[in-house]
């Protein structure tokens, strides 16, 4: 698709997530292109080396506004942490203002109620006199609380709804068990075609390992050797640790269908943890009554996401997670495995998330 696109000349390429399940050598193939190009594009995508290289503007939907920034995507990132930051500090100063002005407003009422109390128990005093008085006081403070109340409003109206990465939970077991995981000597192939030739991987508790290299290399397949599903010819050794359990995310998820609670019953998983990290991961609640089948690739990316997360596993074995997610749920999965250190074995094409997450680089 993309290569007909750029074969027409004269034209203005709108491109829809173009780096997905692109390789490195393709991803830089299509960043080449758009760079020579004088006519101009638009793209979407979540792959923020790609934008870094490609754009010279960005417009960004954000909670509530559209952000246009001139320059690449980390100029706007930057441009973004700014915003924040004065946002935070505007925020802590009108939430300092209303604890006192919610302070002023208790004193006034108390002070009112301290009025009223005197005329209820002086009964040798002038009773009209302090009648009087306490609903002078009275009125004052009714007054007085009502201006406050209109402040608090207002500040509470200034705050800035700042976008927060809600942090994702995983269902990891605990294990003393070392390695979890070795692989001696594997050689992929089919009839007609080999794949990979004597790999050696090890995986520790505290291990992320990126598998990286060209598409058609193998990297999906020794994941399915792993697991057992490779259909074509296999030669070394793979050892597991003792009662080792494997949560995956799968490239291919088409298998998965119906309703969400009849996927959580049949995946063995807790329905409620299964909607709560769908709804961190921005899963919207009218969806959850929607057939797995017919949700966006999005959605359906989420949905074998959270079954991971939400498995009881000692090891992740992930294939290209990060497709169809964007940036936000991007972070999310960045914070989560900086946070717990998983022990993962991951494809991955992002540059970005490899930066951020590997421990362990092997090349195919």
């Amino acid at each position: 698709m993309l290569a007909t696109l750029f074969a027409q000349d004269g034209s203005f390429p709108l491109l829809d997530e173009p780096t997905n399940h692109l390789d490195q050598d393709g991803r830089k193939q299509i960043a080449q292109y758009l760079k020579a190009k004088k006519t101009g594009f638009i793209t979407t995508s979540h792959d923020r080396d790609f934008l870094d290289k490609v754009i010279d503007h960005s417009l960004v939907i954000e909670q509530h506004q559209l952000v246009l920034t001139h320059g690449n995507y980390s100029d706007y990132f930057i441009h973004k942490e700014q915003r924040d930051s004065t946002a935070i500090k505007k925020n802590e100063n009108l939430l300092k203002d209303i604890h006192h002005l919610k302070q002023t407003r208790q004193a006034k009422f108390q002070w009112a109620q301290q009025a009223e109390n005197e005329k209820k128990n002086n009964s040798h005093a002038d009773k009209g006199f302090i009648g009087a008085k306490a609903a002078k006081m009275m009125k004052k403070a009714t007054i007085m609380k009502g201006r406050l109340d209109t402040a608090i409003e207002e500040r509470k109206g200034l705050l800035k709804e700042i976008e927060k990465v809600v942090p994702l939970t995983i269902n990891v077991l605990p294990t003393n068990h070392q390695p979890l995981l070795s692989i001696n000597d594997l050689t992929l192939s089919y009839p007609t075609k080999q794949l990979c030739s004597n790999i050696t991987i090890t995986i520790e508790k505290n291990d992320q390992v990126l598998l990286c290299g060209n598409n058609g290399t193998g990297k999906s397949s020794i994941i399915n050797a792993i697991i057992g599903t490779f259909s074509g010819k296999q030669s070394g050794e793979i050892l597991f640790s003792s009662a080792l359990k494997i949560s995956t995310v799968r490239q291919d998820y088409s298998d998965n269908h119906g309703s969400l609670r009849s996927f959580a019953s049949s995946s063995k998983i807790n329905y409620d943890q299964f909607l709560n990290l769908l709804r961190k991961l921005g899963m919207e609640r009218a969806t959850f009554n929607v057939p797995i089948e017919e949700m966006s690739m999005e959605q359906q990316k989420k949905v074998e996401l959270a079954r991971s997360l939400a498995e009881p596993a000692h090891l992740y074995l992930w294939d290209e997670p990060l497709n169809y997610l964007d940036t936000y749920n991007q972070q999310q999965l960045i914070q989560l495995i900086q946070e717990k250190r998983l022990p993962m074995l991951i494809v991955e094409h992002d540059q970005n998330f490899i930066k951020q997450i590997a421990t362990k680089k092997i090349e195919i």
